[in-house]
C-alpha cells in the first residue's frame, strides 16, 4: 500500500485566510479523504500542531534546513520528496496513491474543468451568469 505524508505550514490558525488558500486547503481536505476511502495511507502534519512529526523525518528537516518554511507544504510519497512548496493536483494525489486509471481519469476531468474555471474568473468572467452559458465554461462566449 502506498504511504502519502503531507507536511503543511501553519496554515490559517489566525482565522484570517487568503480565500485561496482556504479552497486549496478544502480540496486537499476532500482528497485526502477520497484516498483514505480507497485504501491509501495518507497522513498530514501541521507545523504548529505536529512539530515532532516534523523532527522525526530526515527528508523533512533536510529540507527545512536547506530551503526553509518556503518548502512548505512537503509530500513524502514512500519516502520520497514528490511536492514542495505548493499542494500537489488531485491527480497527482491520485497518482501517487496507485488508483487504478479508470479514477485516474475521473481527476484528470476534474482538473480540467477546475483549470477552465479559474481561468474564466481569471479573466473576469462569472461562467453560469451569461444566458448563453450552460454551466461548462467552454461553452461561454
Amino acid at each position: 500500500m502506498k504511504r502519502i505524508e503531507i507536511y503543511e505550514p501553519a496554515g490559517c490558525a489566525s482565522g484570517a485566510c487568503d480565500p485561496m488558500i482556504e479552497a486549496d486547503l478544502l480540496r486537499i481536505e476532500h482528497m485526502v479523504a477520497d484516498l483514505r476511502g480507497q485504501g491509501v495511507s495518507v497522513s498530514r502534519f501541521n507545523v504548529m500542531d505536529d512539530g515532532p512529526a516534523f523532527l522525526a523525518s530526515d527528508l523533512v528537516k533536510k529540507a527545512l534546513v536547506e530551503k526553509g518554511p518556503d518548502c512548505l507544504p512537503l509530500v513524502i510519497v514512500d519516502g520520497k520528496v514528490e511536492s514542495e512548496g505548493e499542494y500537489p493536483t488531485d491527480l497527482e494525489l491520485a497518482k501517487w496513491g496507485g488508483l487504478p486509471w479508470s479514477d485516474l481519469e475521473i481527476y484528470a476531468d476534474r482538473e480540467r474543468r477546475d483549470t477552465a474555471i479559474a481561468m474564466d474568473l481569471a479573466r473576469g468572467g462569472d461562467c453560469d451568469a451569461d444566458d448563453d452559458c450552460d454551466g461548462d465554461c467552454d461553452s461561454c462566449s
